[in-house]
């Protein structure tokens, strides 16, 4: 168990872990002398951790280092409103790439800050496979093609490849498919994704949600096991690469509609 318990001798009794835990993991030792820890239902939050004035909750192999607010900042000083309502508003879905590869290293960026992204019941399956090789995406490519069901929309695509253009990945150098054991990951992948493109963004890199290719995987084992050898669920695809394309503005969109009950 990774999470555990609680230092004695660091705790100072202020009981915000009882408060914070979601499952009630911790509860007051019946002489009200110090804190003690039951982990049978723990779900590796992380929040007792997080909440401990004292860094009292001891843990062990949690595969990662805490992080500490520098200064005990607030997160809310972080970042102010403005600087990030004005980066998510300029996100734009890239479909236009350069061909150069991006670094491992850089890809790697992207990937790790998707793993703090929330998830229903502090479930961590998502994996992700990521296609590099141009050969290896042109078959994917085609295969996925070949499955649609649309006769036009089939046609209207190969017209484009013949051309030289990719109508599914957008010739871009990488592609990433993210997959699970759970079928439930479903949402947590779409907001690790978002994380992920976010991410990138602040890399300088861009994105795209490439649903074309997530539901043929998903709806077609055949092809999924075969080129992805994935055997699991396929919950999400996106691209991955340098824009080709410059934006000089965030185009308008609608308010969302919103009532009081």
């Amino acid at each position: 168990m990774p999470i555990i318990g609680v230092d004695v001798e660091k705790c100072s009794n202020c009981k915000e872990c009882i408060e914070e835990c979601p499952t009630k993991n911790f509860s007051m030792e019946e002489k009200q002398e110090h804190i003690v820890f039951d982990g049978s239902r723990c779900i590796l939050c992380g929040h007792c951790i997080a909440v401990c004035p004292e860094d009292a909750i001891k843990y062990d192999n949690m595969k990662d280092t805490t992080f500490i607010f520098e200064g005990n900042k607030d997160p809310s000083e972080l970042i102010s409103y403005e600087a990030l309502h004005n980066f998510l508003r300029a996100k734009r879905s890239i479909r236009q790439y350069k061909p150069n590869k991006v670094p491992k290293e850089i890809i790697g960026k992207v990937i790790n800050s998707m793993r703090y992204a929330p998830t229903g019941a502090n479930m961590r399956n998502l994996k992700c496979l990521i296609f590099s090789n141009d050969n290896k995406k042109k078959i994917l490519t085609d295969s996925i093609i070949n499955a649609l069901e649309s006769g036009e929309v089939r046609e209207s695509f190969r017209k484009r490849q013949e051309k030289g253009l990719d109508p599914i990945f957008y010739n871009a150098p990488h592609v990433l498919i993210f997959y699970s054991k759970n079928p439930w990951d479903t949402l947590n992948v779409t907001i690790a994704m978002t994380y992920g493109m976010l991410s990138a963004q602040s890399l300088g890199l861009g994105s795209c949600w490439i649903g074309f290719a997530h539901g043929i995987l998903q709806d077609h084992p055949e092809i999924k096991k075969k080129f992805t050898g994935i055997e699991t669920y396929v919950l999400g695809v996106m691209t991955l690469g340098y824009p080709a394309v410059k934006y000089f503005r965030a185009p308008p969109r609608p308010p969302i509609e919103v009532k009081e009950i």
